[in-house]
């Protein structure tokens, strides 16, 4: 055995990477949810990598991570923020050498953001809506003055949307008479409150929300920087992360649905699927297509929300 080892060939049962430092892999995510510990270890240990994970929904530091040379090497991100770095040629073309990852997303999220090339990887979706604790309108739960708390998803550009659609409803007025709070994505298995509205994942249409543009449909998934340094690491990555068998084993651990059409065993509840999104009425839904670089500066000047 020592012969052979010197000789350069490997004792059976150990593994070259067993002798192989591991590769370092910068990530960014703008939620832990999307890249969360256990998952990251597991990676580590079966392929060999360490990873340095930075979670900011700062777009600056992300825009500036991924222009910079060497950038980051994987982003995990809504997808309109995706659409943007896109637009500036700052993502890899995932499709020229990994196919197969498109050919696992469902058709109709390769529709929603499609341009061309494939620079953006969906991972999960969500349908969102704003319930009210007593079952009553949007409208009516403005007007409760009993009710007094709005929690909405921490999400600048959603927010942004929000205002800008009830101030032209003329809502506004009604919507500052609540206490509005931000929900992380992490915190959606909150319980809703007594007093009050909270935003988070609609399973199917609601008769309640009777107000246009209350709802909004949601996208996140990972990206590559056309300057990482460890592309082709990055991509198995991806392919191992993106995989039937863990996304099955995973997904339920999440408060997303799936948005890969590979994603259907019996064990995932059909609302939770891919496919569940053809039975969603979509119409007066919130589609967020580029990243607002301006939002929070004007959630702040125009609406005196700090976030």
């Amino acid at each position: 055995m020592g012969v052979g080892f010197l000789h350069g060939v490997l004792p059976q049962g150990l593994s070259r990477s067993y002798f192989i430092s591991p590769t370092k892999i910068q990530v960014f995510t703008t939620d832990e949810v999307f890249f969360p510990l256990e998952i990251r270890k597991e990676l580590e240990d079966e392929l060999n990598v360490k990873f340095s994970v930075t979670i900011t929904r700062d777009w600056d530091a992300i825009l500036a991570n991924t222009v910079a040379s060497p950038a980051v090497d994987l982003i995990f991100l809504p997808s309109y923020w995706a659409n943007t770095l896109a637009h500036q040629d700052l993502l890899l073309d995932i499709a020229q050498t990994r196919k197969q990852l498109q050919n696992r997303v469902a058709s109709d999220f390769l529709s929603i953001k499609s341009t061309g090339a494939f620079h953006f990887l969906p991972f999960y979706w969500m349908k969102t809506g704003i319930q009210t604790s007593k079952h009553e309108s949007f409208v009516d739960f403005l007007k409760n003055k009993s009710e007094s708390f709005l929690l909405l998803l921490a999400d600048e550009d959603l927010l942004l949307k929000h205002f800008q659609l009830w101030k032209e409803q003329g809502l506004l007025d009604e919507v500052a008479q609540k206490k509005v709070l931000t929900l992380q994505l992490d915190q959606l298995n909150r319980d809703l409150p007594e007093e009050g509205a909270m935003e988070g994942p609609l399973t199917q249409e609601s008769k309640e929300l009777t107000t246009s543009f209350v709802s909004a449909l949601l996208v996140w998934g990972a990206a590559i920087p056309v300057n990482s340094p460890n592309k082709e690491l990055v991509l198995e990555i991806l392919e191992t992360l993106s995989s039937t068998e863990r996304q099955e084993r995973t997904l339920l651990q999440t408060p997303f649905n799936s948005a890969f059409s590979t994603v259907s065993a019996n064990s995932i509840p059909l609302n939770r699927r891919a496919d569940f999104i053809r039975d969603l009425r979509l119409k007066d839904t919130i589609i967020l297509e580029t990243k607002d670089q301006e939002a929070k500066n004007k959630l702040r000047n125009e609406f005196n929300l700090i976030l």
